[in-house]
């Protein structure tokens, strides 16, 4: 065994601090939340509904939603492009209002 890998001694020390301690629990907890937090403002940027987050605490489905986001339409470019699109016949209309 290479010297830089851990042992299972090590883990399993790891794994008992986390499951036992009073700390370890507030640590796991914490990083749990943190991990929701960030899924949550992703998906919410992104235009979709921020509960999905919850899905990403399974394993399969988190992998779905990473293909999800990268493939599928997301609503806030959507609503982007519409935006931008209303915004070029205001600025063509106001172009010829000028030069009428």
């Amino acid at each position: 065994m290479h010297p830089t890998e851990p042992s299972s001694e090590s883990l399993r020390a790891a794994w008992d601090w986390l499951v036992t301690t009073d700390v370890g629990r507030a640590s796991a907890l914490a990083a749990v939340l943190f991990y929701l937090l960030v899924w949550w403002r992703i998906l919410a940027r992104a235009g979709f509904p921020g509960a999905l987050t919850l899905l990403m605490l399974i394993p399969p489905f988190a992998l779905g939603i990473w293909v999800f986001l990268a493939f599928a339409p997301w609503p806030a470019r959507r609503e982007l492009a519409a935006l931008r699109k209303v915004q070029r016949v205001v600025h063509q209309a106001e172009r010829r209002r000028l030069i009428a």
